[in-house]
């Protein structure tokens, strides 16, 4: 039998013991064992290291010289072992290093720049990578590493991610400052003839959000523009004398109005969550920084 495979953590501590008290009896006391299993677990040291070790005297033991050679090696193995399962309690002030954080513009936006100043303040050796947030590659770019954390809707991210809601978010009708269509309430099928701008950044399509919500009312809305960003929607609404639906969290924006629909109808709203690959449940880093921007 290989001899690293008989050693264990008891077996070098009652070694160390004995180096400090040089008594079986104050080991087996100290450790709350038998002067047998002491006596057990010093047998298979001296088989182990091909050495007495310990020999006896009128007074207790007396340490060999190879068991005070190997004082200092097993001083730091039982120092390691101590270190590793005693980890200091997580110090974001400490952490020197990266994370890549993909999501929208909005959510970059509305989540990671509202935090940035606490972020910077308690973590300031810590750098961020903002990305894009790409669909069809978030499982294999977290996979890899590559992302730490995406911002994003739960229906973009594989089911098997960890993940923390952020919060609970709305969408409201806009059009430009200037519209007639602010002037009072307006029903959803005059709503649907209008021109709207849409948001699309995972594909870029035609396709947006509120569609099935006209569609469940007997609708097809007039689609005339996809942007792939949340934040060219004001300056595409005005230009175009358009209109779209943008996350409440990005108005008020200027030369933007928000429009009152009959009956306070607004398409389905959504939760915003972190998520983040299951091998980083125990990552203190990601869990500081999600409790962070979740506060």
């Amino acid at each position: 039998m290989n001899k690293v495979s008989r050693l264990g953590v008891r077996q070098l501590r009652i070694f160390a013991a004995l180096l400090k008290t040089r008594n079986l009896s104050a080991v087996a006391d100290q450790m709350g064992l038998t002067q047998q299993a002491v006596s057990a677990n010093l047998t298979t040291l001296r088989e182990v290291f091909s050495d007495p070790l310990f020999a006896r005297t009128g007074r207790g033991v007396m340490p060999t010289a190879l068991a005070l050679e190997l004082r200092g090696e097993v001083d730091d193995i039982l120092a390691a072992l101590e270190r590793l399962v005693e980890r200091a309690p997580f110090d974001p002030a400490q952490v020197v290093g990266t994370l890549n954080v993909s999501a929208s513009d909005y959510a970059h936006q509305v989540v990671i720049a509202p935090k940035l100043a606490q972020i910077r303040q308690q973590a300031p050796g810590l750098k961020l990578i903002l990305s894009e947030m790409l669909v069809d590659a978030v499982a294999n770019k977290m996979a890899s590493g590559e992302i730490d954390l995406v911002i994003s809707l739960n229906d973009y991210v594989p089911a098997h991610f960890s993940r923390q809601t952020l919060f609970d978010e709305h969408y409201v009708c806009v059009a430009g400052a200037g519209s007639p269509l602010a002037k009072g309430r307006i029903s959803l099928s005059t709503l649907a003839r209008q021109p709207h701008v849409v948001v699309s950044p995972a594909r870029a399509n035609l396709i947006g959000s509120a569609d099935g919500w006209f569609q469940a009312r007997g609708l097809t809305r007039e689609v005339i523009l996809s942007v792939p960003h949340f934040l060219l929607v004001p300056s595409m609404v005005s230009t175009a004398n358009a209109v779209a639906f943008l996350p409440s969290r990005l108005l008020p924006s200027p030369g933007l109005v928000a429009l009152r629909l009959e009956d306070d109808a607004c398409p389905p709203g959504y939760q915003l969550i972190a998520a983040w690959h299951p091998r980083s449940n125990s990552n203190p880093l990601i869990n500081w920084l999600v409790g962070l921007l979740s506060s």
